[in-house]
């Protein structure tokens, strides 16, 4: 069986999608395009498909994987105590290029928070992502489909022999609409603090946070 299959990113097949979630299901891990860079995910209810994607980028445990989400309502799921700005802040960049650091809840598995007991959270803006959120009905834990501390990839061409070697299947949507990561926002203290700048410029979120008080 083929493990690499070009998809329209806007309208992918729903063939294609179906086996890409069955391969979820079943634990396994699976490169797709999103509108920042390519991922590597496993679904977060996975025993081994998560784990094994540290191993497969070379990332230490101690950073964690964020957690790809459907709607800006997992928040209330995924995190705990979250503060009303990055409500706000899902309100006006989700489905988007914005990771939300939040505090984990309980349902998140303990080797998947951070040292801080924080986990990340996005809710991704592309039609191949959305396919696979519904398709399995989980989240998905992903992260840029590259070696650590190698450049993420930014179309399929990119992706390093390595990862698609290492993937059980791998989507290619083409070009991203970004080519760059996404913007990381702490949001545990008073206020936002942009961990990462990306996609989404830091003023952006300085604005937004700055109307959520307004």
């Amino acid at each position: 069986m083929p493990k690499s299959f070009r998809v329209d990113p806007d309208n992918p097949s729903a063939e294609v999608m179906n086996l890409a979630a069955k391969v979820l299901l079943d634990g396994g891990i699976v490169v797709f395009p999103t509108e920042t860079v390519y991922g590597i995910g496993a679904l977060a209810d996975s025993r081994f498909g998560a784990h094994e994607i540290f191993e497969v980028k070379g990332r230490p445990t101690n950073l964690p994987i964020p957690l790809l989400v459907e709607t800006k309502d997992a928040l209330g799921t995924w995190g705990a105590d979250v503060k009303e700005y990055a409500h706000r802040l899902a309100q006006e960049f989700w489905p988007g290029a914005v990771t939300l650091v939040v505090t984990a809840s309980e349902r998140v598995p303990k080797d998947f928070r951070a040292p801080n007991g924080t986990i990340g959270l996005r809710s991704p803006d592309h039609e191949v992502v959305r396919s696979l959120l519904q398709a399995t009905g989980s989240p998905i834990f992903a992260t840029s489909a590259n070696t650590h501390k190698q450049p993420a990839p930014g179309s399929f061409e990119e992706i390093e022999a390595r990862i698609i070697t290492a993937a059980d299947v791998v989507i290619d949507g083409g070009k991203s609409e970004h080519g760059t990561a996404s913007t990381v926002v702490l949001c545990t203290g008073d206020e936002p603090v942009v961990l990462r700048e990306g996609a989404v410029s830091a003023e952006a979120i300085a604005e937004a946070a700055a109307a959520s008080v307004g």
